[in-house]
């Protein structure tokens, strides 16, 4: 990477020059196996049982991002260029999270009764919800502060301790954590560390109770190797092409225009579920990109309809990606319908852009992660659901139509980490569970969902000796008389069903 992308003086957003941060130097900081076995042994202490101590760290958590609101914005500016309007409701805005869960967190944790049979019901029987011990979370650069904050507050509201790994990609919100981690958090709690590539697969090295991780495929598949090697846990938030199908009967497509374009803009396209290609019937392809034209022009109309130079729009993390990016548009062997191919080297910065191509174009072979579009020609709604399943499932699938049996036909025949009528993004709003399937990841976040991945389930039961007759059935030797009760007790009435 040739720079950080640290802004001196004011920004274009209006930032003043930042402070400078700095993280204990790595030779300084206890060896990383010290601060695993430190978190192990303050675990086993049952320093996370009580809910009051859950909540008191979840609070904790949320004034960390609330008192320090206009340093967060700063920091996030000087790694992504990211306007200040989205670090706050995009990246700071996280706190509620926290909140919500110590509101809800008597109703969580509270354990299980199930239905049981009669013979069984003075045996208490009870699934406790326990923390699984010492977690793991590796986050990345795109939403540097959310993609660590939303795992903690589920891994806290569970009972569990954890290390914090942020990206390098993110140096001053990195750095910026390294400082304000340690006064709000309680260290038997919470610790941090920060590194590149040595540090965390020294982190993998090493045995924890679940590894939560954010980011590419590539990666992911390590960490679940390393993971493997000690049977632990994972949840993987990846990502991939999550594309948009147009339906265009009776759709205003100005509206379409808006709401697509919100998604694919926001943080430069640099989004996991940020909309990655489009599939639209050739008739509404015009239509569609003079709308698009149109938005730009309203919300851009200071620099001429275009975002390159705005306050309002972001830019590409780094020199590394930027070139990625553009290598990828280069490549292609597409015509560009909407926009135009300017670009800021200097600040890595991209006009968007809507290239038509077909699915064997170079900018369809991975996530694009970037303000580039690839537009698709499909014949009906059935040619897209085709299209989309012959490919990876994606994390997020936009569909845009008014029809009740399209949006039916995608549930049942599609596969997505989530689906979306008629809107981009919106599902993280919500506080919906968040996750993907196959190549675009497993297990879930936010909210109740993001809970029950730090959770297990511990099923209970308390025999009383005085049942020792009702369970004597057990004990050889196994005459007539128990095989055939055995018989009766194993073979229930299967009920007739019919599809």
């Amino acid at each position: 990477m040739a720079t950080n992308g640290k802004v001196n003086g004011n920004g274009a957003n209006g930032h003043a020059a930042l402070p400078e941060w700095h993280s204990t130097p790595l030779a300084e900081i206890p060896k990383l196996w010290q601060l695993h076995a430190d978190l192990n042994a303050s675990f086993r202490t049952g320093i996370m049982w009580p809910l009051a101590k859950r909540k008191q760290e979840l609070a904790a958590m949320a004034r960390m991002m609330t008192e320090n609101a206009e340093l967060w914005a700063k920091a996030i500016y000087a790694d992504l260029g990211k306007p200040e309007f989205q670090a706050n409701l995009f990246e700071i805005g996280i706190s509620h999270q926290a909140v919500t869960a110590i509101a809800e967190l008597d109703e969580w944790t509270a354990p299980l009764k199930p239905d049981v049979h009669e013979r069984h019901t003075e045996w208490s029987p009870t699934v406790y919800k326990v923390p699984k011990g010492v977690v793991l979370i590796i986050s990345p650069w795109n939403y540097p502060l959310t993609l660590t904050m939303q795992p903690l507050v589920a891994a806290l509201a569970a009972g569990n301790c954890a290390l914090l790994k942020p990206s390098e990609l993110a140096p001053s919100v990195s750095a910026l954590m390294a400082e304000l981690v340690p006064k709000y958090f309680d260290p038997g709690v919470v610790r941090l560390v920060n590194g590149g590539v040595k540090e965390t697969t020294r982190l993998l090295e090493l045995k924890w109770d679940h590894i939560f991780y954010t980011g590419n495929g590539a990666v992911g598949r390590i960490i679940a190797q390393a993971a493997a090697r000690h049977l632990t846990p994972v949840t993987l938030e990846l990502g991939g092409k999550s594309p948009v199908v147009i339906d265009p009967t009776g759709l205003d497509l100005n509206i379409v225009a808006k709401r697509i374009l919100h998604g694919k803009l926001a943080n430069a396209g640099q989004t996991c579920v940020a909309p990655d290609y489009i599939l639209c019937p050739e008739a509404s392809q015009k239509p569609l990109m003079a709308a698009m034209t149109k938005t730009m022009e309203e919300w851009f109309h200071e620099t001429g309809g275009k975002a390159l130079r705005s306050p309002h729009y972001g830019r590409i993390v780094n020199e590394r990606h930027f070139r990625r990016v553009q290598g990828l548009v280069e490549k292609s062997k597409g015509e560009v319908v909407f926009g135009e191919k300017q670009t800021d080297p200097e600040r890595y910065a991209m006009e968007p852009i809507v290239i038509k191509t077909d699915g064997e174009d170079d900018l369809m072979k991975e996530e694009i992660f970037g303000p580039v579009f690839p537009l698709i020609t499909i014949k009906d709604v059935d040619d897209a659901i085709n299209f989309i399943e012959d490919r990876d499932h994606p994390l997020s699938l936009y569909v845009f139509t008014k029809n009740d049996e399209t949006k039916q036909k995608f549930l049942a025949r599609t596969r997505s980490g989530g689906l979306v009528f008629n809107d981009t993004m919106e599902q993280l709003a919500v506080g919906l569970p968040f996750g993907g399937v196959g190549e675009s990841g497993m297990g879930y976040t936010v909210g109740r969902a993001g809970y029950d991945q730090f959770t297990h389930l511990r099923a209970s039961v308390d025999v009383p000796y005085d049942h020792e007759e009702a369970v004597s059935l057990r004990y050889p030797p196994y005459t007539e008389e128990k095989v055939n009760l055995s018989k009766l007790i194993s073979r229930p009435e299967v009920p007739n069903v019919h599809a």
